[in-house]
């Protein structure tokens, strides 16, 4: 009946980075497939997860060529609250979309917006650098623009991010390349194709964009031919990514290398047209400059002065577009600069008038305050007075309650609680009203302060005295009438008395006491007033008296006194506690120190009789708790037959119980799980009308699927014993998964061996081949037993089995042959684990 654990669902956090790697390293069409895949479950991402899944969508909306409506979309992603390196990565995309469709203004307020949130971005950072260097060079802030890409390039090689390297280092090359510095340029363009393959993105934009420009640079270098492979390189990357306008740029270098040498001039104009007319519907008046030029030079080669003229005119005004967008973006550039520095003179002007402003206000505080000084004064004097005889009469109060109360269990001290307990049995008596007197203590409180210390005793007595207090009425009384020591007067009779009582014994649970669990049980006296008693003190010592009979009878019990001494209501037969289990069998899991629960701990430490089955280093454990502990180990012997061990085991707990004791039966692992002793004893407990349970443990199945990382839900799970499975007539289904335990006891009917029998192993072998082929991997796992220790997991082939080594509690684990086939009409989604706990 172990439990398996639950498989938690996919994480999400995994997804999301899986989408940003891809939108990275695969082309477009692959990250947008995750992120439609993952749109119905949207609603389990964080905030957080939701925008940066947005980000990516948006950045490849531009990719493919809509760059206008992923502006909108990052324009309002901005509006919300984000961490800094995101927003720092959707204001580079955005400024350089914003950029590229003329939108000036809009580019340099958001490079201006970005820049104080450089220092908090991290890797995101470099992204942003270059992107302030890219724009300043635009409007020929050459010093600015180199300034900023040097400092991308230093962030990024001191980080940990090898994107933003890659993006560094292409920043650098357009630098040279603006500086028309070619060597330089090409020295970059290198390192870029080098830096960006290691980052990842090996088919990524910005491997095109360096074979693109190493192209530009070998044109420069009148060398056609080796431009001609880098374009065609950098255009079959564009290609693949599906980035149109790297498809197109691309497309006029190819083009332009066509015709420097003179090839496949078809090739080229059909190049040169496509890229004109995308870059007229995209308004990239210099992209239409550059095409409508080559095919200019086109014309030119192949004769035709007519149409050359026609792409010239077509060039020039571009060209004229291109200074008029120059012109725009200078004059955004210049406003927004100037806008910046008014807005900073306009808080400079304010921060001034607050200034002046707060000295004001300290002025006019100070007449104020010295006009006020001599009445404060008098206040303070009089506050003083107050606030001493509150404090007095506090004190007094305190003083007074310390002396009437015990200082650790808050409840009366043993001189108030026969004070008032006397006036209020002699008004009970007046009144004829019924008075019972309650005498508890804590059951072995010596060994609790002895093995725990002190402090652990008083903690018990605090926590205890909270519970009584919890219990008893307005009208009752509570007090410590000396160490472990509890006295109650309780209006009413030895029924309600008993009550209160149980109610306090209910409200018991184990107590934390630095790195322990203590469980505690008390005992109690109960005697009602009659008129057999002449005062409360010899009505004090009757109870005292039941007290006494409740140690002698066992402790964890309550005793009524009286003239037939009986047990208190629902106390249960002889005086025992109705909520004390006779026999509890419990499992100290495979490695106790971690694996034995509170519940487990405190049933060893309350039981009268604990009894152990289990390996040595749990046995020492358990002694160190309880030194009296049995170990029914020793009813084993090598050679004797395993059932007689089993049934002498279940009579030596049997015989405690019949005594009388509380038992607790220990046993190693999980005390129901392949172990015929702990059912037999509880169930015969039972039969002879003695209250038992067992409590669960960790099982060697649970460790299994731990540490192989099996979810038995995934194909289902066959558990069999293997002497069972090997003479008994019985079909595996070999695409679930198998476990046969006690595999090398396989074949053993005299319940005497001890080690593996090889020719039982070949004879189980020899059964499993039935189903699966021979050379199927199988595992042979043992769970670890100590922390220090790690589990046996050995893969081996089916065939091989006979030779290997074995210890008595090997476990053969047979993974399934073939996955299980879903039904046609079923979506092949993997189930959420948690979605019944019932069943997990």
């Amino acid at each position: 009946m172990a439990g398996a654990p639950a498989v938690a669902a996919g994480d999400p956090e995994a997804k999301v980075r899986e989408i940003e790697r891809l939108a990275i390293t695969a082309p477009v069409a692959e990250s947008n497939a995750r992120i439609k895949a993952l749109a119905p479950n949207m609603g389990a991402l964080t905030p957080g997860q939701r925008q940066r899944v947005e980000y990516v969508r948006l950045r490849n909306l531009a990719i493919v060529g809509d760059q206008a409506s992923a502006l909108t979309g990052l324009q309002a992603l901005l509006q919300q609250q984000l961490p800094a390196p995101l927003r720092v990565r959707i204001y580079a995309t955005a400024t350089s979309i914003a950029a590229n469709i003329g939108q000036w203004k809009l580019a340099y307020q958001w490079l201006n917006d970005s820049l104080p949130y450089l220092p908090t971005a991290g890797d995101d950072a470099p992204r942003m650098l270059m992107t302030a260097s890219y724009l300043n060079g635009l409007v020929g802030e050459d010093a600015l623009s180199r300034e900023f890409a040097t400092k991308a390039l230093h962030l990024a090689e001191q980080g940990r991010d090898a994107l933003s390297l890659c993006r560094a280092v292409a920043g650098m090359a357009q630098i040279e390349e603006h500086a028309q510095d070619y060597a330089a340029a090409g020295r970059w363009r290198m390192r870029q194709i080098e830096d960006c393959g290691l980052a990842g993105a090996g088919d990524n934009l910005f491997v095109g964009g360096a074979e693109a420009g190493m192209g530009k640079v070998e044109m420069e270098r009148d060398n056609p031919r080796a431009a001609l492979g880098w374009y065609r390189s950098a255009l079959a990357r564009f290609q693949r990514a599906g980035y149109e306008p790297g498809i197109q740029d691309a497309g006029i270098g190819l083009a332009s290398s066509l015709i420097a040498l003179g090839e496949d001039l078809d090739q080229a104009r059909t190049l040169l047209q496509s890229s004109a007319v995308y870059f007229r519907e995209q308004q990239a008046s210099l992209a239409v400059e550059e095409a409508e030029r080559q095919l200019a030079a086109l014309a030119e080669r192949e004769g035709d002065a007519g149409l050359a003229l026609v792409h010239y005119k077509n060039a020039m005004a571009a060209a004229v577009e291109t200074q008029e967008t120059a012109r725009d973006r200078l004059i955004a550039y210049q406003q927004v600069q100037f806008s910046t520095r008014l807005k900073q003179q306009q808080i400079d002007l304010l921060q001034a008038q607050q200034v002046i402003a707060q000295l004001q206000i300290t002025a006019a505080q100070r007449r104020q305050w010295l006009l006020a000084a001599g009445v404060a004064l008098l206040l303070l004097l009089v506050a003083l007075l107050v606030v001493l005889l509150r404090r007095s009469a506090r004190d007094r109060q305190r003083y007074r309650w310390q002396s009437e109360h015990d200082g650790l269990t808050r409840l009366l001290s043993q001189k108030q609680i026969r004070k008032l307990g006397q006036a209020a049995w002699e008004q009970a008596r007046r009144q004829d009203r019924p008075i019972s007197v309650v005498v508890l203590d804590v059951d072995y409180f010596k060994q609790v302060n002895d093995r725990y210390g002190h402090a652990a005793g008083d903690e018990a007595l605090r926590k205890l005295g909270g519970w009584i207090e919890q219990a008893v009425g307005s009208e009752d009384l509570a007090g410590r009438s000396g160490g472990d020591e509890f006295t109650l007067l309780i209006a009413g009779d030895a029924d309600r008395a008993a009550a209160v009582v149980r109610e306090i014994r209910d409200a018991i649970e184990p107590i934390a006491v630095f790195d322990d669990r203590i469980g505690i049980s008390i005992s109690a006296g109960i005697c009602a007033d009659s008129a057999a008693f002449d005062s409360l003190g010899a009505l004090v010592h009757a109870a005292d008296g039941a007290l006494r009979r409740a140690k002698q009878e066992g402790r964890n019990r309550v005793v009524l006194a009286g003239a037939d001494a009986r047990a208190a209501p629902d106390a249960g037969g002889a005086a025992v506690d109705p909520h004390a289990d006779r026999l509890v069998v419990v499992g100290c899991g495979i490695q106790m120190g971690r694996h034995m629960s509170p519940r487990c701990e405190s049933e060893i430490r309350l039981a009268d009789v604990v009894m152990c089955l289990v390996d040595p280093f749990a046995l020492a454990m358990i002694r160190a708790l309880r030194p009296d502990a049995v170990n029914l180990g020793e009813h084993y012997a090598d050679g004797k037959d395993r059932r007689d061990s089993y049934r002498e085991i279940d009579a030596a707990i049997m015989a405690q119980v019949r005594a009388g004791k509380r038992v607790c039966a220990v046993f190693y692992g999980h005390p129901g799980v392949f172990a015929d002793v702990p059912h037999r004893v509880v169930r015969r407990a039972r039969e002879e009308g003695f209250s038992a349970r067992m409590e669960p443990g960790v099982s060697a199945e649970a460790c299994l699927y731990a540490d192989l990382g099996i979810d038995p839900g995934r194909h289902g799970v066959q558990s069999l014993e293997a002497t069972q499975f090997l003479l008994q007539d019985r079909v595996l289904d070999p695409a679930g998964l198998v476990l046969l335990w006690q595999v090398a006891l396989a074949g053993d009917l005299t319940c005497t061996r001890r080690q593996a029998d090889r020719a039982q192993l070949q004879r189980l072998v020899d059964k499993l081949r039935r189903w699966y082929p021979a050379d199927h991997e199988v595992i042979l796992y043992e769970a670890a037993r100590l922390p220090i220790e790690t589990s046996r997991i050995d893969r081996l082939r089916l065939l091989d089995l006979p030779e290997a080594s074995y210890q008595e509690f090997t476990t053969l684990v047979i993974p399934p042959l073939a996955a299980v086939r879903e039904p046609a009409d079923r979506l092949a989604v993997a189930p959420l684990a948690d979605a019944n706990p019932a069943t997990g």
